[in-house]
């Protein structure tokens, strides 16, 4: 494989990730710290952003083909950091979850479905902040000609990779027409083969994302989306941390910073739209700046922090649910317990400067 195109399949699931946030910003959330199963117990103390952090202070950061790097260093929010951040590169959230489980870092980023699973395995982590785009960078590819949306895929064959993301779209999509996963045969295939499986014929649609989506467009004239996720869910990230790291009282205020400045990156972004376009699509995701520019102002270069648990609680639940149903987890979570509102105020009073 060429280079450049292996490393356009590499970026593909850090794309997943890419998906920005609309400010669903609930002020009375509710979301408890030290949670377990059966549901909240105590609430989290407010954190500010400290005036001083402990020296030699360390933060362990789980990145996604240096994502978080790139955003932060796009906007200058890299400089001048009070203690030390040590970044280790993940493709997906399932090695990410493995890390915490070792201890091997404090903090990172994921979306819904991972935080999902990491519940139900019963995993000390919690999503510290979140936050989303307008739109997406995921949608339903094809090439079939009566696949309009979600409700034409009922006896289709449906190209996605189990215990992700974009499992997660399908079940949500399904659900809001009506449908049921037994109504579709699922085709379970790593997200960089969704294009080879519409190509070889062994699928009739798929569950795929950026850049992939716009190479096989390219390739296809006869090809389509046929259909967006919509859901916050689908399009959500999460800055999570372990309670470990949280019971410290140094990495705790460094991780204030750090998500305080995550906020600041963003904006500076969203002003910046160029620069995003050229950053990360282009640069990292090897689109052209024509095609990089267009998913910009589709909506993807909105995004917004969102208060915890807020809005995303019901659909959050929802998806988790639908897992559930389809056997993917073992039994009923209470999704509540995934979310810890110590950041809240700061991040807010961050995004509305």
């Amino acid at each position: 494989m060429h280079p450049r195109r292996s490393s356009l399949l590499g970026a593909l699931l850090a794309a997943t990730l890419l998906t920005g946030l609309l400010g669903a910003c609930s002020s009375d959330a509710s979301t408890r710290a030290g949670a377990d199963d059966k549901g909240p117990t105590t609430t989290a103390a407010p954190v500010t952003v400290p005036e001083t952090i402990p020296a030699g202070t360390k933060l362990r950061i789980g990145d996604q083909l240096d994502y978080l790097k790139t955003i932060l260093k796009l906007s200058g929010q890299d400089q001048d950091l009070p203690y030390d951040v040590e970044y280790a590169s993940f493709v997906g959230g399932p090695p990410m979850l493995q890390a915490f489980k070792g201890g091997a870092i404090d903090s990172g980023f994921v979306a819904s479905t991972p935080l999902i699973f990491a519940q139900a395995a019963k995993q000390d982590i919690v999503a510290v902040a979140g936050w989303a785009a307008d739109r997406g960078l995921g949608g339903l590819v094809t090439v079939d000609p009566s696949i309009k949306g979600w409700k034409d895929l009922k006896g289709k064959r449906v190209a996605y990779q189990r215990g992700t993301s974009a499992e997660a779209a399908v079940l949500t999509g399904l659900s809001e027409a009506g449908l049921k996963p037994s109504d579709i045969t699922t085709v379970d295939v790593p997200i960089t083969q969704i294009s080879a499986a519409l190509q070889g014929g062994s699928a009739d649609a798929g569950l795929s994302t950026e850049p992939l989506i716009s190479l096989f467009l390219a390739g296809h004239p006869d090809a389509k989306v046929a259909a967006v996720p919509g859901d916050i869910t689908d399009r959500g990230s999460f800055l999570i941390a372990s309670k470990d790291a949280l019971a410290d009282e140094g990495k705790t205020a460094a991780l204030a910073d750090y998500a305080s400045r995550l906020v600041k990156a963003f904006a500076w972004l969203k002003d910046h739209p160029d620069d995003l376009a050229s950053g990360i699509f282009v640069k990292q995701y090897g689109l052209s700046p024509e095609r990089a520019k267009e998913l910009v102002a589709q909506g993807n270069g909105s995004t917004k922090f969102f208060a915890l648990p807020g809005d995303i609680l019901k659909q959050q639940q929802k998806l988790a649910d639908l897992f559930v149903d389809a056997g993917q987890i073992p039994a009923k979570i209470d999704v509540s317990a995934e979310f810890d509102n110590r950041f809240n105020d700061l991040i807010l009073a961050e995004q509305g400067k």
